[in-house]
This record gives C-alpha cells, structure tokens and sequence, in this order.
C-alpha cells in the first residue's frame, strides 16, 4: 500500500470515528427533543408526528454526515505553520463518490416520497373518508379575528371554538378578505384559508382541554395576513360528548 493509500485510508478511518461520536451526541439530542414533543391533541396530530420524527431522525443522520465531513477534513487537512505550495491532495472531483451521493441522494428522495409522504395522506384521506356523520363547523376568516357557525346545532358567529372529543369534525373554511391559514397547533394539522374558495379541514381531537389549560389548543392563523396577524387567534375547548350537548343546549336558538 502506498504512503498515499494509507494516509487516506487513516483519513477515512478518522472521519468514520468522527461521524459515529457525532451520530451518537445529535441523535441522543434528537431523541430528547422527540420525548419532550409538544401536544399531540388529534388523531391527525400523531400521524404528523409520526412523519416528522422519521425524517428528523433521517436529517440528523444526513447533517451529521455532510457538516461533519467538512469539519473534519477542515481539521484534518488544514495548513500547519510552516506549510507551504500545493495541498499534497487535491483532485476537482471524484466519479465513484458522485455518482454514489447522487443515486444515495435520488433514492432517499423517492423513498421519502412514499413514506411518510403518500403513506401519510393515505391516513389523512382515509379518516376524511370514513367519517360518516363528522360534526360541521363553519369558520370565517377576517382581518384579524375568527368566527365560528354551527349550521346543524343553530349556533352562529360564536368567537370560541368548541368541540366534542372522539368526534371527526369538518372544517369548512371562508374567508371575507386575504389569505389566512387556519391552525391548532396540538391538532397537527391546517390549511390555508383562501378568498372565493371553500375549503375542508378534517380533524378528531382526541385530548380534553382548552386555551386556559395548555397554549397549544388554540386557533391560530399561519399565515402573515397583516398587521393584526400575531394576534389573530381564538380560544378552544375541547368537551366530552355530554358537555358538549349542554354547550349547544345552552347556546343554540
């Protein structure tokens, strides 16, 4: 083997070292953030997370890989005192390692593609599908505020969003202005909200609370829509069936 060879050989070595220690340290962090996840409030909400912590695992590993690739080979094959003339390796590219990154590259790509992504809405659709008598809830979007109608229970214009747990409800989404996005965020899921369309939005809590007891079960627009935008949001609760049939008793006309 060559002087050459075997340096090399010695720099692979090193950067596979290197790699592992920092595989280990970003996916220990990874693993802390994943335990420590916000509100998964909806069926949506864990299929999301789902998809979510599988490519944040994947990103990890591939950020790993490429940033530590450069910090190390800017340790390893950084000039010292002294150093002077050309770098004793330097090759503009080499075919074996592109070709492989970008097969690597394509490959993740598709496979990323079918899952989370097509498994994923596969579910999404799925539940939307299979809900055969969803609760419809109609909110209207305007500058910068949220109301909400429940044509079938006889409540209209209400600035409180309410709803049963366990229950699949329909979203049907206006808007009298601008584009806004509708959100929960312990719901996992939104959709923007845009002018001369109706929209749907399938959603079934699966967690009791409100607004008052954890942050995350709110409406909240996404989606810059003006000044008032940070502060367009309305509260949540989120009742069991009887509860909710008292609310509507107790609201209805």
């Amino acid at each position: 083997m060559s002087a050459r060879t075997e340096n090399l050989v010695k720099a692979f070595g090193g950067l596979v070292v290197a790699w592992i220690i920092g595989m280990a340290i970003a996916e220990g962090l990874a693993a802390y953030g994943i335990d420590h996840w916000p509100l998964l409030g909806s069926v949506q909400a864990h299929i999301t997370a789902d998809a979510t912590t599988y490519l944040i695992w994947q990103a990890v590993a591939i950020y790993v890989l490429v940033g530590g690739t450069i910090v190390y080979c800017a340790i390893r094959f950084r000039a010292r005192p002294g150093d002077s003339g050309p770098p004793a390796y330097q090759r503009r590219y080499f075919g074996p390692f592109v070709i492989f990154w970008l097969v690597m590259s394509i490959a993740i790509n598709l496979a990323n593609t079918i899952y989370p992504g097509m498994v994923g809405l596969e579910q999404l659709w799925g539940i939307q599908m299979q809900a055969k008598h969803p609760l419809v809830v109609d909110v209207t979007a305007q500058q910068w505020k949220w109301t909400f109608s429940y044509p079938k229970q006889g409540i209209t214009d209400v600035s409180k969003l309410v709803v049963p747990v366990g229950r699949t409800i329909d979203f049907v989404l206006r808007t009298k202005d601008v584009m806004h996005d509708f959100w929960v965020p312990a719901w996992g899921v939104k959709k923007d909200v845009i002018p001369n369309e109706i929209r749907h939005l399938y959603v079934t809590p699966t967690v009791l609370g409100s607004t008052k007891t954890n942050p995350m079960i709110r409406v909240q627009c996404s989606l810059i829509c003006g000044n008032g935008h940070p502060m367009m949001r309305a509260p949540v609760e989120v009742l069991t069936k009887a509860a909710f049939k008292t609310w509507v008793s107790n609201n209805s006309f």
